[in-house]
Formats: structure tokens, sequence, C-alpha cells
């Protein structure tokens, strides 16, 4: 040990420093010194680290996609979903596996997952065309066939909100697979029954289910009617497609410039059609080895002998089984009659599409032998018209009330005017051409009464659909039976009547193009000598009247101009008189007038001009060298002022 005098005497030879005091303002700390700023270049690239997020590792993405844990496959979902909508992921290369691994999730077990995996495939399709989609769209609609028919309830519950998403983003690609798609449908709701040799469906009923079965029926079938529909509006875009390549190339003759003609045939290279046929067809095998191969239209008819029974019998459980006493019917009832009708509907739509393609009407006339009498039976009942029940619980709060008028509203409203006008349209449909006995064209009274109450009130009512009720309006006053016509003469002079003053009150709005259906329609019944005979001509007076002040609005349809010239081919006095006396107006409009449909501007006014062709008003000298004057004034055109006084010489 160190002895303590030893410690001292080390202490003291130590060097002691002099502590001194600082001037006063040196201890403040300086900043006068000068800095560089310093740039590393690689710094302001982007890399995978830009905006504090790791850019998304694909490959990983797509192997934790199939991982086995459900928040590893959740995880993935969630980054590959914000890297889709960021726009910062590049799938050039790996399209096909990302496809089949989001698609695979929709058969997952875990709910949340199989809902992330939709989400997913909704951003997935908004980045892409539709070309880009084909190639892989078959892995899609296998696992959605796979959902569909799965042996779980949720699973199949679900493969709807898939569908939804592919019916709202690839519709047309949905359409050319619908003959996969849409004998699922069947399975979803109902078994088959062998009997015999005969093949029929029962309804089936979901036991243990949070969805009741009506519900669950309503959600299939609405899902059949959105194909359906997405089936028609692909065959009339088609239908209008051929139509306007007919006519897309009208060239005015011109010696002083040169033209070029087209000389090809268009349909060497269109896209194979899906018709109403195969939209049924079954998929190949589906037949045993040696079995005799079906007809199209045998293969057509037996589904629909599967789903209209189906149909009929999901209506008959939700109606009101006591008629006499319940007028009203439930919000389900309401929406299951709406889906019913309306898949009703585009069948027969689509029936028309095809016959009018074939030039036949074998299936029509097969549909109204087999089903008229069952359809009239179950739908055009006492109850007729139907009205929904819309009381307010006094209980319910205002939030129950709100989500209570939304199901109103869904579902038809109160008056179930979608329901009523398409059962009219319908039972039209069926009876349509057909040989009536006195007990079938007694059907027609109840329908003839409500369509004549509608259109007397279309200022009132808010329709969604004006088409179907032109359609019905259609068949009742021009294309049925002149038997059923002559038969029901007040109710028919009532309806017709009321659509013309509908029709001049502008009732029809034009945004719908239902203005120039119901004028086409009159223009049609105006030509048939027998129904003008029928209804009698003081009923068209002022229709005839009101023609040509259309020639003073700023816009028309080709349609329209169609319609009046058949008119004035058939030298209508009325109409020809009301030209005469409004030719100086019409000179001053035709170069400001727009006609909707036509090739060009100038071969939409020649069909105005043409009307005045079959004028027989002898005008006086000093009257048409006014005219003349009043076309150098108002028309710039030169083609439409030479045209326009050749016309009138």
């Amino acid at each position: 040990m160190v002895s303590h005098k030893k410690k001292l005497r080390s202490e003291k030879a130590k060097v002691k420093l002099k502590a001194t005091k600082l001037p006063k303002g040196l201890n403040v700390t300086k900043t006068e010194f000068k800095v560089r700023k310093i740039t590393i270049r690689e710094q302001l690239k982007e890399t995978q680290f830009a905006d504090g997020q790791r850019q998304l590792n694909i490959k990983e993405t797509i192997s934790r996609l199939k991982h086995h844990s459900s928040n590893a496959r959740a995880d993935a979902l969630r980054k590959l979903r914000e890297a889709l909508i960021a726009r910062s992921v590049n799938l050039t290369g790996y399209m096909h596996n990302v496809v089949q691994s989001i698609s695979a999730i929709s058969l997952d077990v875990d709910k949340d997952t199989r809902r992330d995996s939709f989400k997913v495939l909704k951003c997935l399709l908004t980045t892409l065309t539709t070309e880009e989609v084909l190639p892989f769209f078959h892995i899609i609609s296998s696992y959605l066939r796979c959902a569909m028919t799965h042996i779980q309830p949720a699973i199949q519950e679900d493969s709807l909100l898939m569908l939804d998403v592919l019916i709202e983003h690839v519709p047309q690609l949905v359409v050319t697979q619908s003959a996969k798609i849409v004998r699922n449908f069947l399975e979803m709701i109902s078994r088959a029954r062998k009997e015999g040799d005969h093949t029929s469906r029962t309804l089936t009923v979901r036991l243990g289910q949070k969805q009741t079965t009506i519900k669950w029926r309503t959600k299939v079938l609405e899902r059949l009617q959105q194909m359906l529909s997405t089936l028609v509006e692909s065959e009339r875009d088609k239908k209008n497609e051929r139509n306007v390549n007919n006519f897309t190339k009208v060239v005015t003759f011109n010696p002083n410039v040169p033209q070029y003609y087209e000389i090809r045939r268009p349909y060497l290279n269109s896209a194979p059609e899906i018709d109403l046929l195969t939209l049924f067809r079954p998929s190949l095998n589906s037949n045993g080895a040696g079995a005799v191969e079906k007809t199209e239209e045998e293969k057509l008819r037996e589904y629909v002998n599967h789903l209209l029974p189906l149909l009929i019998e999901s209506w008959i459980e939700v109606r009101p089984q006591n008629q006499s006493t319940s007028i009203t019917l439930t919000s389900e009832a309401a929406l299951t009659l709406k889906v019913v009708l309306e898949i009703l509907q585009n069948i027969w739509q689509l029936i028309k599409l095809h016959e009018q393609e074939k030039n036949h009407n074998l299936l029509s006339d097969w549909f109204r032998e087999e089903y008229a009498e069952i359809f009239a039976s179950s739908f055009l009942t006492e109850v007729f018209p139907y009205q929904q029940g819309c009381e307010r619980d006094p209980e319910s709060s205002k939030k129950s009330y709100k989500k209570h008028l939304q199901t109103l509203n869904s579902s038809g409203g109160q008056l179930c005017l979608q329901q009523n006008i398409c059962i009219a349209y319908l039972i039209c449909q069926f009876y349509k051409s057909h040989k009536t006995t006195q007990l079938e064209a007694n059907k027609f009274v109840s329908l003839l009464n409500y369509l004549e109450e509608v259109v007397s009130n279309l200022k009132t009512h808010s329709l969604q659909d004006y088409h179907v009720l032109i359609q019905a309006l259609r068949i009742c006053l021009l294309e049925n039976d002149i038997h059923v016509i002559q038969l029901h003469g007040n109710l028919a002079n009532n309806l017709l009547n009321s659509t013309l003053e509908a029709f001049l009150e502008n009732h029809f709005p034009a945004k719908y193009n239902s203005e120039s259906e119901v004028l086409t329609l009159v223009c049609d019944i105006i030509r048939s000598w027998q129904l003008r005979q029928t209804y009698g001509d003081e009923i068209f007076k002022r229709f005839m009247l009101y023609l040509p002040q259309l020639l003073l609005r700023p816009n028309i349809q080709l349609s329209t101009l169609i319609a009046m010239s058949s008119l004035v081919k058939q030298k209508n006095a009325i109409l020809l008189h009301e030209l005469e006396n409004k030719i100086e107006l019409v000179i001053q409009n035709i170069q400001k007038i727009h006609v909707y449909g036509a090739v060009n501007a100038f071969e939409g006014k020649k069909h105005i001009m043409n009307l005045f062709y079959w004028t027989e008003k002898q005008y006086t000298p000093e009257y048409k060298n006014q005219l003349l004057q009043n076309i150098d004034e108002y028309i710039s055109d030169k083609r439409i002022i030479n045209y326009y006084k050749y016309i009138l010489s």
C-alpha cells in the first residue's frame, strides 16, 4: 500500500496551472464561419426507397400470395393493391402469375382475404385495357366457376362479388364466356332431379345460413339478369355497327376534287359474334361418349325449360297467398318480381334480336306456345296492378326509415311501375299475333286500362325505362292482331289518344330517345290504312299539324325525318299543307339545324329538303323569287343552296 506521505509528495510535485479569466464576450459561439453545400448526384435519382417506402418486389409478392399463412396473403394483397393504385409496379412478364395468384384467393377459407382479393382484382382491371385482360381471362373465369359451385356457402356468396367486378370492368369478356358461366346460376339455387328420361330442377333451401333463402335467390337472379342485359346491349351495339357500316362510305361526287373509295369486306376481320344460341351452349365433351349431339336451338329450349319453372316458383313463393285480402307486396316480394320479370324481358329481347338476324320466328312461336298461359296465370292475377306496402313503423328511427325508403326505391317504388309495365309488355309479347280467343282477348282489358293510366300521368311518374313502355304500346296499338284491336276499340282509342297527348306535351323525354320512338310508332300506325280506318283520321289531325314544327328545332333525329318522309310519300294532305306554310321558316333554320344519326351534315339536310319535293302547291313567280332570295340570304353552303333550288324548281 502507498503511504499517505508519499501521496502528498507526489501531489505537490505536479505542475499547477494558474486559472485566468477570459475577457468578456469571448465565451459566445461564433456563427460567422462559412459552409459549402455538398451534392451527391446519385442521391438525386429515384431509388427503391422513394417517399420512405420500399419498392414492391413482384416475385416476392407472388410467392407471399401463395403463402400458407392468411396474414401473409392479406399483407401481400394490401401491398399489391397500394402499388396498383399508385401505378408504381410493372407487371410485364408477370401477368399470368399475378392473375392466377389473385384469382386463386377467391377460394380462400378466410372471408376477409377473399374479399381483399376482389378489391385487388378490381384495381388490376382498372389499370388494364380489355385487350390486355383477354389472354388471361380464362384463368379468372375458371376460378369464378369454381367459386360459384363451391361446397361452402360462404364462398358461393362471395363469388357473386367477383362476378360484379368482372361485369363492371370487362363486360365484353364476360359475354364471351357466358356459355360457361350462365349454367352455374342454376346450380346455385336448385338441384337436378331425374324422372325417367326427363330431367327437371327443384329449388333448394338454405338452412342454418345468415341469409334467407329468398334473399339468396334474389341475389343470384340479379347477377343472371345483369349478364343477360349485358348480352342484350352487346347484341344491339353489334347490330347498330352493322347498320352503320352499311352506310359509312357515302360520298358526294365532286368532279373538281380527287376522291378515293374503299373496296374491302370488313366482315373478314371481324371477331366471332356471340348470339343467343351460343350463350346457352355447354362446354365441349359435356355429352357422354356416343351421345347424340343436340342442335343449338334444342340446347336453348332445354335451358329455358329448366330456368322458367324456377323463376315462376320463386315468384309464387313470395307473392301474397291470400290475394283477396292482401293487395300489397313486401319489399322482398317486389324485388323478386322485378328481377324475375327483367330476366324474362331480356330473354324475349334476345329472342327477337336472334330472329331478326336469322329471319324466322321459330323460337318465339315455341316460347309463346309453351309458356303464354303459365305466365298469364302466374303474374296477371286479380292483384294486378301490383303495389308495395310503405307504411312507416312509428317506433323506427330516422336512419332505419331512410334505409326503408332506399329499399322501397330499389324494388320499384310504391306503385311498382317497372314491374307492372314489364308485365304488360310480356303479356303483349306472349299473345302477340296469336290466334286469340274471346277469353284470351279479355286479358288485354286490364292491360289497356293500366297503360292508358300510366301514359296519361307520365308527367308525375318517373320511369327508368321508357323503352319497355313504348314496346308495349307498339304491340297493343300496331303489331297486335287487328281482331283484338277492333274488339277493344274504345280502350285502344283511349290509349292512342293519351299517347298522342303525352307526345305533343313533351312527356316522352328526348334524352332517352323515347320521343323519336313514339313518333315512329305513330307514323307506322298512320301508314297502315287498315289501322287508320280503325282509329279514325280525326285522332291524328293535331299530330300532323305538329310534325313540321320539329323542322324548326336546333336538332332532329334522322329516324324522325324518315318517318315524316314515309307520310309525305303517301300524299297526306294535312302534313303537306302544313309543310307548305312552314317553308320560309324551314329555309331560315336549315343551315343551323343538326340531324343526329346522319352520315354527314349535307346528307342529313337533304332529308329535310326532300320533304318539299312532294308538295303540290303552285307558287307564283313573285313568291318563288322571294324563296330563292331567302335561300341565298340564310344559307351559306353552296351544296345546300343548289340542291334546295333544284327541289323548288
